[in-house]
């Protein structure tokens, strides 16, 4: 998986920088296992304004999908716990998306399969 990093003129911490990228690796490995390495790329965009107030935009690009949060706060650690919740919802949203149309599909394959053409089921 590749992560690009777009820190601007923010100078990180080895430790949140550290704590960023696991977090990132967590919801890959968690959710997005269907996927290959090569296929799965993540964004990540830090910046901080003149108040020192941090502005956290985490982007998972896969085939077909774009999972996207951004959030702003005063703790990094507690905006990307924030973040993790947000796409974890989403993709977790798409999955059973996904399987509801899957299920719709069958459904209407079994019903062009029936015997008598006036049937309703």
């Amino acid at each position: 998986m590749k992560i690009r990093e777009y820190l601007g003129e923010v100078e990180l911490n080895p430790e949140e920088r550290k704590y960023l990228i696991k977090k990132i690796e967590k919801i890959k490995e968690g959710l997005l296992t269907k996927c290959s390495e090569d296929e799965i790329s993540a964004e990540l965009r830090v910046v901080q304004d003149k108040k020192k107030e941090w502005t956290l935009d985490v982007s998972f690009k896969i085939p077909k999908n774009v999972f996207q949060a951004t959030q702003k706060g005063f703790e990094l650690t507690n905006i990307m716990d924030e973040i993790e919740e947000i796409l974890v919802r989403q993709i977790l949203r798409n999955k059973e998306k996904i399987q509801d149309l899957r299920k719709r599909g069958s459904r209407s394959i079994r019903k062009t399969r029936t015997i008598d053409e006036d049937a309703r089921f």
